[in-house]
């Protein structure tokens, strides 16, 4: 759990103080494309081939998306609902060429969001919630799937260039994706659990 910390206090420190007094302003939609983390040669014990063969990652990063809705319960305070595809959190193949496999991931999660207002048009936001997982994989030795629920935080700057319409630049973290160690162990195909960095930019919508 330590190594949630650093995170979890940034998005703690961005949504304390965010209940201020007054009407809440109006729900919101959004959608965001970007790039997420992939696992790494480290993050393998690096012998994950067939009968001990070392892998190499074939992709450092992909592509994610993600759609959202809003409800404030104050003009500073929000929950948030999110959907994420985070596409292929991992690509490998050992160094013989004999076994491939590539993991995909994708994430439900619910949020509270502390937005702090810099100008009138422009807002830091905190993130602080939880996420359920599913991560499926596919491998010349066979296929795993394995869901889970895992802590996510977040933390961006939005931009409201008129009443209803904005732009945003975020930073979400799904932390422990997967389930083992190795995408393959012995012969046989397992997912890997990691934490999956998503950034982000998108357009949102203020109703």
């Amino acid at each position: 759990m330590n190594k949630y910390l650093p995170s979890v206090s940034l998005a703690i420190l961005l949504c304390s103080g965010a209940a201020l007094a007054g009407s809440a302003k109006a729900p919101y939609v959004g959608a965001g494309l970007g790039w997420n983390s992939s696992l790494d040669d480290n993050s393998l014990n690096v012998a994950c081939g067939v009968n001990g063969v070392a892998c190499r990652e074939v992709c450092d990063t992909d592509k994610a998306v993600n759609v959202y809705a809003g409800y404030p319960l104050s003009p500073n305070l929000a929950v948030e609902a999110g959907y994420t595809d985070m596409d292929y959190t991992a690509r490998l193949a050992d160094s013989t060429g004999a076994a491939t496999g590539t993991q995909q991931s994708r994430a439900l999660s619910l949020s509270a969001v502390g937005r702090k207002p810099l100008t009138s048009n422009v807002n830091l936001y905190g993130k602080l919630g939880g996420a359920v997982w599913k991560s499926k994989v596919n491998t010349t030795v066979g296929n795993a799937s394995d869901t889970g629920v895992s802590p996510v935080v977040g933390a961006g700057v939005e931009y409201n260039f008129s009443e209803h319409w904005g732009a945003h630049l975020g930073w979400d973290r799904f932390f422990s994706v997967g389930d083992g160690s190795k995408l393959i162990e012995n012969g046989t195909a397992h997912t890997v659990k990691d934490d999956v960095d998503t950034a982000m930019v998108g357009l949102h919508y203020n109703f």
